[in-house]
């Protein structure tokens, strides 16, 4: 039996060991819990996240759908007893679930009761650690509430301190339990993101984390109406737009955060548009499209999808800068761009030729035969 003293070293050296590159990288899938089962293959991932927990008013964090969600995280506890070295890690917020964020970490007595709350989950359920999936401090991503404060200038600011805080207060606690509790955050990827009128704080806030999931994805989407890649690598000199996942990864190590802290995130789905003119090269790319192609679907195409339902209209193409697949009907002007089995193995080695600590990516469900996990697994010596 291990005396309590070396307990908290052993908490401590833990602690010590998440905040530097792992030599085997990490490979993070998301779950959404309202997406069913996800597909076999937990033994080749590091870590899940369970999406999403709630945050209330008050600052607390709980199961949001107390029903169905406590299946699915008993599910997950089941895949970590089969796969004692899964991470599992619960993720609070999302792109509809950020609203409270501004809020709790602005008062001190909101972030201790955010902080209490998440580790009594962790505690309760038998999990790893916290992912704060805040979109978006300083600018909310979807509408707020009326009578609802959803953004704030200090939202940064307040990040930092709420990050701080969480670190000393899981630390103390693993010191207690004998284990080293982790924090994560899913970030944005742009220059709003990283700007702050009170100066460089991203490097501050990793300072608190075990790694970054950076949301390298969804440059384009369902706010255009024209047909673009969802996660181009690098830019295509054709592009009209100078985004990209190479530039978004030179922001954040220009901002002074180690590659080692970074982990790639990459889409297990793509975007479609229809009425695309056919353009110069006759696949759509870059053209003034009419509408979306599913507007019934947010025009997001899950990999799976594209897989089993490839409709004979439509002719494949690939973009060496974009390491993206594209799909195109001439006849209906029909256009998809997506990352396939060759997109994530061309992004892992790129993680790997940049030293990031690993690879996530959104979502399990949406590859139910494993097809992208596998490839990224392999480039990641999974």
């Amino acid at each position: 039996m291990i005396e309590r003293g070396a307990l908290a070293l052993v908490a401590l050296l833990a602690g010590a060991c998440a905040q530097v590159p792992t030599t085997r990288p990490e490979l993070v899938g998301y779950y959404a819990s309202w997406a069913g089962q996800p597909a076999a293959g937990a033994e080749r991932l590091s870590a899940i996240d369970f999406a999403f927990l709630a945050l209330l008013p008050d600052g607390s964090v709980q199961v949001a759908n107390p029903a169905s969600d406590e299946a699915a995280i008993a599910g997950l506890r089941e895949a970590k007893r089969r796969h004692p070295g899964l991470l599992l890690f619960g993720s609070v917020g999302g792109w509809t679930g950020s609203g409270n964020f501004s809020s709790m970490a602005h008062d001190p007595a909101s972030r201790a009761r955010f902080i209490a709350t998440s580790l009594e989950f962790l505690r309760r359920e038998g999990f790893d650690g916290i992912d704060i999936d805040w979109e978006y401090p300083g600018a909310i991503g979807t509408g707020c509430p009326a009578g609802v404060t959803c953004e704030r200038p200090t939202d940064k600011e307040d990040f930092v301190a709420l990050a701080r805080e969480m670190r000393a207060a899981l630390d103390a606690a693993g010191a207690v339990d004998g284990r080293a509790y982790r924090i994560t955050i899913a970030a944005g990827v742009d220059s709003k993101y990283a700007s702050n009128e009170a100066g460089p704080w991203l490097a501050r806030l990793a300072a608190s984390l075990d790694w970054v999931n950076l949301m390298t994805y969804d440059y384009h989407g369902t706010w255009e109406r024209t047909a673009n890649f969802v996660a181009p690598l690098h830019r295509d000199p054709a592009a009209p737009t100078h985004e990209s996942v190479d530039a978004s990864v030179s922001l954040y190590l220009a901002e002074g955060i180690a590659p080692g802290k970074l982990v790639l995130g990459v889409p297990f789905y793509g975007k479609g548009w229809t009425g695309c003119a056919p353009g110069p090269r006759g696949d759509g790319l870059y053209q003034a499209c009419a509408g979306l192609a599913r507007p019934d679907h947010e025009a997001t195409f899950e990999f799976s999808y594209l897989e089993d339902q490839r409709h004979p209209g439509l002719v494949p193409a690939w973009n060496a800068f974009a390491a993206e697949a594209t799909l195109f009907d001439p006849a209906t002007g029909t256009f998809v761009a997506y990352d396939d089995e060759r997109s994530m193995r061309e992004k892992a080695r790129y993680a790997r030729r940049r030293g990031l600590r690993g690879v996530m990516f959104w979502e399990l469900t949406a590859d139910r035969r494993g097809t992208l996990l596998r490839a990224l697994a392999d480039e990641l010596g999974r």
